[in-house]
């Protein structure tokens, strides 16, 4: 019986693996770089992914999304579709996550706190409901793209805020 294929990996090896990961990373690439993966093949799986939240089967299209998101973590549409169906299977927190990552990657989109605050709302945070309607509407600015999302962030603002006072 050979020992060495039972003394598991090779530590020299896990290090390049890992600086060459590491290296990859730093430069802008992806996991699905590493993996060699096509930029036809993530948007087919892509182009699966969205059909399947377009059919409400929300599940299917989460397990699409998370691994779209896990190869390749700089693409904005993937984080918003994992958030979107993790919001439509009331998993609050894992779409508040998604949400998150998105609003890093393009931090003057107002949609990702919008949404994050219809998730905090249903999970009953509402100083963080109320927070992300601030950056949402901070956000959306006096941009005419976005005068549907302030109006929305606005109106939803004001219902906490008077919930509040009628509690008081």
């Amino acid at each position: 019986m050979n020992t060495a294929t039972q003394a598991g990996p090779d530590p020299k090896q896990i290090e390049e693996a890992a600086a060459l990961i590491q290296e990859i990373l730093e430069n802008g690439g992806t996991l699905g770089d590493l993996k060699g993966f096509t930029p036809e093949e993530m948007e087919a799986v892509y182009s699966l992914a969205y059909n399947l939240h377009q059919q409400g089967r929300f599940e299917e299209a989460e397990k699409l999304f998370q691994f779209l998101c896990f190869y390749e973590h700089l693409d904005k549409r993937f984080w918003m579709g994992l958030g979107a169906c993790r919001q439509q299977l009331k998993q609050y927190q894992g779409a508040i996550d998604a949400y998150s990552v998105l609003g890093m990657l393009d931090m003057e989109n107002p949609y990702p706190p919008l949404h994050a605050a219809d998730c905090y709302a249903a999970l009953g945070d509402v100083e963080k409901a109320e927070s992300a309607l601030e950056a949402a509407i901070h956000w959306s600015g006096d941009k005419p793209e976005y005068a549907e999302v302030k109006n929305r962030a606005e109106l939803l603002l004001r219902a906490i805020k008077t919930h509040e006072e009628a509690e008081s």
